[in-house]
């Protein structure tokens, strides 16, 4: 009985050890996010990225459609590198108008 307690007390000090060491070697990566909301903020596309990593190759969603309004684009533009921050990108909208010209008595 005396050797299975020693037995154990042994692996336990491994274990204890071994997460010791996991804990100094263990790379932490911080990761943030970009989406891109339309004008009710719904999310049209998210994605989470590791800070610092390059942008360069992330394509922007479709533009969102909204009744009576032409997509101009995003509020800004990507950077070329991920921030250490969380980003939200807006859709931005113009009002669509119709003039209509009536001749009359032509």
């Amino acid at each position: 009985m005396k050797k299975a307690i020693v037995i154990l007390a042994v692996l336990l000090s491994a274990m204890m050890f071994t997460l010791e060491v996991s804990k100094v070697q263990a790379n932490p990566i911080k990761l943030n996010r970009i989406e891109f909301v339309d004008s009710d903020m719904e999310v049209v596309y998210a994605h989470y990225f590791e800070v610092g990593s390059d942008l360069s190759d992330v394509v922007l969603p479709d533009a969102p459609e909204k009744e009576g309004y032409t997509f101009v684009g995003w509020s800004i533009e990507l950077p070329d590198e991920m921030p250490d921050y969380n980003m939200v990108i807006h859709a931005q909208y113009m009002v669509t108008q119709v003039v209509v010209h009536k001749t009359i008595g032509a």
